[in-house]
């Protein structure tokens, strides 16, 4: 199936459309100026790639980072000629940021001071969902919106995760890309960790300092080739994948990098030597681009003294989970323009990154193809081909049967298989520290919520999956929000030069997943989700989505919820749907999907159903002795079901095992497996959700498939 771009929206400090971007990209023009959203006194560097220009609309979902969003998706739309009120239209959005900016002063209040004794709404925007809630509100409803974060990889992470749903067949069209804005938390984190040079950036240069922080979006529209559309360019071939290798450095010898150049261009049916540029990641850090350029010529070989190269990171700042998505928009207007824009600030290129450099903007008779990669913190890697439209055969379509082969819970009762969550005895605080079983030189950098993933996923994977092609992912609600909170706290009283270069790491919303990858030595995709409630059951659907369209033989999915002051007194109770009535636990659940054949299946997943409020749940027939499981109370559940055709089903609910969190929906898929793998039902169905959206996963025992 060939997959169209049909439509690109970008904001960055160069300009508030693609248009102007690319232009004055091509021109060389640098988008840098002293920060003055913030107050920058004290900071190592100040320079940055400041957005200008874009209003932020009123109401409490919305900030700086949806803002951009919203601007970018409008004009990817409008180009492609898409209305998602008209269509059958996805949103993925990759973001790390969220409302931290318009939150940060207020949360650090809160750790020193009295927590507020009644909701704030202004913090609706914090969650990394509320992009995607802000954007369905203004300009949707969207058949089914997703966040997903993978770091520095995410614009490119989502781009995977809309081919997936392309595949599906039940979309029109997806827009996909990412977004991020400047706050005080990373620019301070950055500079605690030295990665930023005081100057304009140089990337490839050998004099090369670090990078320049930027913010901005970048969203594509992708739709199936159809006939009479006319498309900018086609996404060929998209790959992601891990390094299990370090939480901030990268693998110096690059492999990972190439492993996803290489995935990618064979996934398009495109051969290196249908590759006229590189649009690197290129950081101009000294590490990353060392590495890269290794990379870029493991995979094009003799062909990179041919392949041009360059970064836009000079000027256009390095714009986080944007950056990605940006970068591959410019792909796209590459091929359609017939021209490469330059690596600004390159003066003596480094010996070190001995590639052909594009120096000044080089007009091309055609660009064949184009590789965009993408290297976020705890090595989580991407890269995506854009070519001319129908340059290559095209790409296998095959979707792939999933099964389920193990599940394992954390919680107050400990670690377990997911047995015993629904016999009515209520549990309650945090998961004991001695039933995490971790080495604790492997695990001495990991935070609660790391150290939790790691344990989860080390039961769970116990004799099942290869780890070559095995993927981690993790729901979560608010992220270390209490560590965040704190580290702003010390930069308020303390100064920024007193940031915590080891905490920094942590804050990242997808450093769980980071750290898993990394003690268990995942190499396949690592990322993270985030749907208040409904994270887990988000997690679990990704990881489906994944599997069934190839990016991953194998995932670890579920979600993780720690104990934590802001989030039990501040952020559930706003965002508590009452749903439940247990209290709210720690908890950590997740199972292993794979794609059938690969391991002993415990449970075929016969269906995944995603649906907006008022629209039915399709379930098929339940066979005789189904049950079905959820994180609500039972009268929840069975009122639930009772729209359905699985009404009158018994229910079984997790809420009192695990507490009411954000992970308990993944809890109950592993109580449902548990169920199956014990013979004591052969067809199950686990329902989840959060307000105005609901989650069904059915599962039938293999005999029964």
């Amino acid at each position: 199936m060939r997959i169209w771009i049909t439509g690109i929206g970008i904001v960055s400090s160069l300009g508030a459309s693609a248009r102007e971007t690319f232009t004055r990209l091509s021109a060389g023009e640098r988008g840098l100026s002293r920060i003055d959203l913030f107050d920058v006194t004290g900071q190592r560097a100040t320079l940055g790639a400041q957005v200008r220009g874009v209003d932020v609309p009123a109401g409490p979902l919305w900030s700086r980072t949806t803002a951009f969003a919203l601007v970018a998706v409008k004009e990817a739309l409008a180009e492609a000629g898409i209305d998602p009120r008209r269509s059958r239209v996805g949103l993925v959005v990759g973001g790390t940021t969220a409302g931290m900016f318009e939150n940060e002063v207020r949360v650090a209040g809160m750790m020193s001071g009295a927590l507020p004794t009644a909701p704030v709404p202004e913090l609706r925007s914090h969650p990394l969902s509320s992009t995607a809630d802000a954007l369905d509100e203004a300009i949707g409803p969207f058949r089914r919106a997703r966040n997903v974060a993978s770091a520095c990889s995410s614009g490119v992470t989502a781009l995977a995760l809309a081919r997936a749903w392309l595949l599906e067949g039940e979309f029109d069209a997806v827009v996909a890309g990412g977004t991020d804005g400047l706050c005080r938390l990373t620019l301070s984190g950055f500079n605690a960790l030295s990665a930023i040079d005081p100057e304009p950036c140089r990337p490839f240069d050998q004099n090369r300092r670090g990078l320049n922080l930027g913010e901005g979006a970048g969203f594509l529209v992708l739709e199936r080739a159809a006939p009479g559309k006319k498309p900018i360019a086609e996404l060929a071939g998209v790959a992601l994948a891990a390094e299990a290798h370090h939480i901030t450095n990268p693998e110096g010898e690059g492999r990972t990098a190439a492993r996803v150049m290489r995935e990618a261009l064979a996934r398009g049916n495109v051969s290196p030597a249908d590759v006229d540029y590189v649009n690197a990641h290129g950081t101009g850090t000294p590490l990353n681009d060392a590495m890269e350029s290794k990379a870029i010529r493991a995979v094009f070989g003799a062909e990179t003294e041919r392949v041009w190269v360059s970064s836009s990171k000079a000027q256009i700042g390095h714009t986080l989970a944007a950056a990605g998505a940006i970068e591959t928009a410019i792909a796209a207007m590459c091929v359609r323009e017939r021209l490469l824009p330059p690596t600004a600030g390159l003066v003596t290129p480094d010996p070190a990154c001995d590639v052909r450099h594009v120096r000044e903007a080089v007009r091309m008779d055609r660009v064949r193809a184009v590789v965009s990669s993408s290297f976020g913190f705890g090595g989580m890697d991407a890269a995506a081909v854009v070519t001319e439209p129908e340059l290559a055969p095209e790409p296998d379509a095959t979707r792939r049967r999933v099964v389920v082969s193990a599940a394992s819970v954390a919680g107050p009762r400990g670690l377990g298989d997911g047995g015993g969550l629904d016999r009515g005895e209520q549990a309650a605080g945090a998961a004991p520290d001695e039933a995490l079983s971790l080495d604790p030189a492997r695990a001495r950098r990991q935070d609660r919520s790391a150290r939790l993933c790691s344990a989860v996923a080390h039961a769970a994977l116990d004799g099942h999956a290869s780890r070559e092609r095995c993927g981690v992912v993790f729901g979560s609600a608010f992220s270390s929000v209490d560590d965040a909170a704190a580290f702003v706290q010390r930069i308020f009283e303390k100064g920024p030069r007193l940031a915590s270069p080891a905490d920094f790491p942590n804050l990242v919303p997808s450093s769980p997943v980071g750290h898993a990858s990394i003690y268990e030595a995942l190499l396949g995709p690592a990322l993270a989700t985030a749907d208040v409630g409904a994270s887990g059951e988000s997690a679990i659907a990704t990881a489906f989505e994944l599997v069934a369209s190839g990016d991953a033989d194998a995932f670890v999915a579920g979600a993780v919820a720690v104990r934590s002051r802001l989030i039990d007194q501040v952020f559930h109770p706003l965002f508590d749907d009452g749903r439940t009535r247990a209290p709210r636990s720690e908890c950590c659940a997740a199972v292993v999907l794979e794609r059938e054949g690969v391991a002993r299946a415990v449970a075929i997943v016969e269906a995944v159903r995603i649906a907006r409020e008022g629209e039915p749940l399709e379930l098929g027939a339940p066979l005789s002795g189904a049950r079905a499981f959820g994180a609500a109370s039972p009268r929840v559940l069975e009122a639930a079901l009772a729209k359905t055709s699985w009404a009158g089903v018994p229910v079984s609910s997790v809420e009192l095992g695990v507490g009411s969190n954000e992970a308990a929906g993944a809890a109950a898929m592993a109580a449902a497996t548990r169920a199956i793998a014990r013979g004591e039902t052969r067809h199950a169905l686990v329902l989840g959700g959060r307000p105005g959206v609901s989650y069904a996963f059915v599962l039938r025992a293999p005999e029964h498939a």
